[in-house]
Order: C-alpha cells, then sequence, then structure tokens
C-alpha cells in the first residue's frame, strides 16, 4: 500500500537522522519511528537495503525490534546467515530475533537463532547469546539445543551447554540473593554458584561486577586453599556470565587472577579470557604458558591446553598481529610461547 504524503514527509528526515552521524539525533529519530511503526516500515527496508553504515544498519534493526514488523524479521534471518556480518549488526539482528520468540512468527525466531547457536563459523560470545536468549524466553525448548552444543567444538559452548544440562533452581530467588550478595550478604559458595548458574543472565552488570568484588574479597581472608578453591569456583562462574553478554566489566580481575594463579585454575576462567579477554590478558596467558610445569600429568596438560586456546581466541578476535605491542613483548621475553599463540 503506499504511503501517504504526509507520512512520508514526517519519516524521511527521521530516517535521514537514523542514518546520519549524530548519535542523539539518531536515538531522538529511532524512538519516533518506533512510535510510528507500520508506516515507516518500507522506508526502514529501502534505508537498510541502499547504507553501507554499520551503525546505521543496527540503528535501523532496533526500530524493527520495538515495531515487531515481519520484514525486519527477514533482515534479522539474512544478518544472522552471513558469517561475516558486522558484530554491531549480528547484535541487533539477534536482539530483533529474540524479541519474536513470543509472537506469531516465533518458530521463524527460534529457527534463525538456533541456527546461529550451532553455527561455528560465528565468534563464541554472539552463539552464546544466542542459546541464551533462546533458554531464557523458551526453556521448555532448549533442551535439545544443549544436547547438540554439548558436542560442540568450542569449550566455553559446551561449557554452557552441560552447566544448563545439570542446573537445578534453587530455593532462593536468584535476583534477589545476587542482590544480597553484592551487598555484601554471607551465602554458601556451592549455593551461591547454583544462584549465578541461574540469575545473572538477566542481572545489571554492575550487580554483577559487585558481586565478583564480594567474593573476591571473601576469598582473600580464607586460610585454607580448599575453601578459597570454592570461592575462585564462584568467581569463575560470574566470569563467564559476564563473558556470555560480551561484558568487559571485571576484565582487571580476569586478567589478575590469570597472572597470579598457577598451576590450573577452574576451566571458566579460561572459557571468559577466551571469550572477552583483551591484549593484557594474553600478556597473563602467555605468562602462565612460560611458567615451568606444576606436574607432569594430564591435569596440567588440560590446564596448558585451555590457555592456549583462550590466548588464540584472543589473537583471532583482537586481531593482534606481531607488530601489536602486547605480542612483541611476549616475543621478546618468551619466543616459544608467542609461536604457538599466533600459529
Amino acid at each position: 500500500m503506499a504511503i501517504r504524503r504526509s507520512a512520508a514527509v514526517q519519516i524521511e528526515p527521521l530516517i535521514d537522522d537514523l542514518c546520519g552521524s549524530d548519535a542523539v539525533a539518531r536515538e531522538t529519530a529511532g524512538a519516533r519511528l518506533s512510535v510510528i511503526g507500520k508506516r515507516a516500515v518500507p522506508h526502514l527496508v529501502k534505508a537498510f537495503e541502499h547504507t553501507g553504515s554499520a551503525v546505521a544498519r543496527a540503528a535501523i534493526l532496533k526500530v524493527f525490534e520495538a515495531c515487531r514488523d515481519s520484514r525486519g524479521l527477514d533482515l534479522a534471518l539474512d544478518i544472522v546467515d552471513e558469517a561475516a556480518a558486522d558484530p554491531k549488526v549480528l547484535h541487533a539482528a539477534v536482539a530483533l530475533l529474540a524479541a519474536h520468540l513470543d509472537g506469531d512468527d516465533g518458530a521463524r525466531a527460534l529457527d534463525g537463532l538456533s541456527a546461529l547457536a550451532l553455527d561455528r563459523e560465528h565468534d563464541e560470545v554472539t552463539r552464546l547469546q544466542a542459546a541464551e536468549l533462546i533458554a531464557r524466553a523458551l526453556p521448555a525448548v532448549v533442551a535439545l539445543l544443549r544436547k547438540q552444543l554439548a558436542r560442540d567444538g568450542s569449550a566455553a559452548v559446551r561449557q554452557w551447554a552441560a552447566a544448563g544440562a545439570a542446573r537445578t533452581v534453587p530455593a532462593a530467588d536468584p535476583r534477589a540473593a545476587l542482590e544480597e550478595v553484592a551487598a555484601g550478604a554471607a551465602f554458601d559458595p556451592a549455593l551461591l554458584k547454583a544462584l549465578v548458574a541461574d540469575g545473572a543472565a538477566t542481572m545489571p552488570l554492575p550487580t554483577l561486577h559487585r558481586v565478583i568484588e564480594q567474593v573476591r574479597l571473601r576469598e582473600a581472608r580464607l586460610p585454607a586453599e580448599a575453601d578459597r578453591m570454592e570461592w575462585l569456583r564462584v568467581r569463575g562462574a560470574v566470569h563467564v556470565a559476564l563473558a556470555i553478554r560480551g561484558s568487559r566489566v571485571a576484565a582487571y580481575d580476569l586478567r589478575e587472577t590469570l597472572s597470579g594463579h598457577t598451576p590450573a585454575l577452574p576451566a571458566d576462567f579460561y572459557a571468559a579470557a577466551g571469550l572477552v579477554g583483551d591484549a593484557s590478558c594474553l600478556e597473563a596467558i602467555a605468562g602462565a604458558l612460560a611458567a615451568p610445569p606444576s606436574a607432569v600429568d594430564d591435569r596440567d596438560q588440560r590446564w596448558r591446553d585451555d590457555l592456549i586456546r583462550a590466548g588464540r581466541a584472543i589473537v583471532q578476535r583482537e586481531r593482534l598481529t606481531r607488530r601489536h605491542a602486547a605480542v612483541r613483548k611476549i616475543a621478546k621475553a618468551w619466543p616459544a610461547v608467542a609461536d604457538v599463540l599466533l600459529s
């Protein structure tokens, strides 16, 4: 159906702002176009097809997320099929698909997110975000996806699948309990780890950051290594929860923990480093790899394999080369380690 002239006159300047370089104007235009809704859809589709700007494309998909039009769903499905899609656009497409999970197009949205979660051509963070969105919106249908991901080539993905399959609902309300821990309340570490698995996906990121700080303080006060390890496992679980959401809010703690611990840490720390670690985390990983083996056994080799996988994931995601300052530093101190991480 043709758009009335009066509507076009109103919509076209908003589309220009949405695709422009002014961030404030873009946000304002997005909000107004979301209210206009279906009348703006043909203009949004045309703008999406003609713009080469990743920021503009992501903004257009965000408007479609608000108005829930199936034509936006079609665009999002095309994006998640692209292995080389821009991360900003891909993230917006994933959020758009998730918004359709409980609607009339839920089956198509579920198929798109499931395919993305299973697609090893995409990065781990995006795959885990897609899987977690399905688990939160449709907990009754995620079991099959977990079963398939349990055989995935990525250790982080397998760990997500295994943790979810084993998850039990704690007696306490996870969100309320994590708020209490963030404020300094005492909790049993085993229960707290279960609460993290159950409630961290929807907690505000600053709250999870405070949980890490509180757990680290409690951990430091304990004299027995076995007791410290219980709390260290909790901290690792929170790091994975943050990493699945693509957050680096506690990257400093991740880096310091990788630097200060030999022998092995809980596997969650390596999984989180592989997902969101930066060049400084790579230096910490290199230093740990350069340290003499703590023992000549299978456990030590698994730990080193996990470190190498995490380091290589950082190199690939951050597009680090031998010209990067951190890599030059590693190569100067430990040439063999640099060769392994860059291979």
